[in-house]
């Protein structure tokens, strides 16, 4: 997976990630997952997406998504850097995604994640995060919580041992988009990147997040965590 240069030194240390997807099914834990009224979904995998245009010369990232899924993400087939197109393993059906932006509703949000801190995600839909006019993402919305998914189709091609596809539709499954009014909040309790045992890098958060019709959603994670860099 290519990855464009960084232009802060604080993520640097990223690089050695751009390419590696550390995930491992089987070292995670069974409370990996989310809750939607009382039924449980998992996601043994975790992801960080982040930009690093920078695009209000600010010298800080515009903003980092965690993703949470029970399949593998890649951009290998996707914009391989531009940060709105990625890849999901065609053994997918349950995925979160949350949008961090920096600015006035992140204000602890500096040049990186950090232990201990809370963040507020995205309700609406950004346009042109990635420079060219293009919906970010093609998703609906900026955050959102979705399960009994199928994967898109065609398949693109195999890396680490699973075929990867295009984003998966919005059309097939259940889809819940955040409140405007009580937007997700995501709570880092602890972040490792180990840039000599890439492997080793770890994410332990948990997540709150209320749907347009009121219905709370809670989720965590704790295990291994893969970095893409756009």
């Amino acid at each position: 997976m290519k990855t464009l240069k960084p232009i802060l030194i604080a993520l640097t240390i990223l690089l050695f990630l751009g390419s590696c997807d550390n995930n491992d099914d089987t070292q995670n834990t069974p409370n990996d997952g989310f809750t939607v009224n009382n039924t449980f979904n998992s996601t043994e995998n975790a992801y960080i997406a982040i930009d690093n245009f920078d695009r209000n010369n600010n010298g800080k990232p515009d903003y980092y998504t965690f993703f949470f899924t029970d399949g593998r993400m890649t951009d290998t087939w996707g914009d391989q850097g531009l940060g709105y197109a990625h890849n999901f393993s065609t053994n997918i059906t349950n995925l979160v995604k949350l949008q961090v932006f920096e600015g006035t509703s992140n204000p602890n949000l500096t040049n990186t994640i950090t232990s201990g801190e809370t963040y507020t995600a995205s309700t609406t839909l950004t346009i042109s995060l990635n420079g060219f006019g293009v919906t970010n993402s093609g998703f609906a919305k900026d955050s959102f919580i979705a399960y009994n998914l199928q994967a898109g189709s065609p398949i693109f091609g195999n890396e680490n041992g699973f075929d990867f596809t295009s984003n998966p539709s919005e059309l097939i499954g259940i889809w819940q988009y955040p409140d405007t009014a009580m937007p997700p909040t995501i709570t880092v309790n602890a972040i490792n990147i180990d840039t000599n045992t890439p492997a080793n890098s770890t994410i332990d958060v948990d997540y709150i997040f209320t749907d347009i019709n009121g219905i709370q959603i809670t989720g965590h994670y704790e295990g291994t965590l893969g970095i893409i860099l756009d």
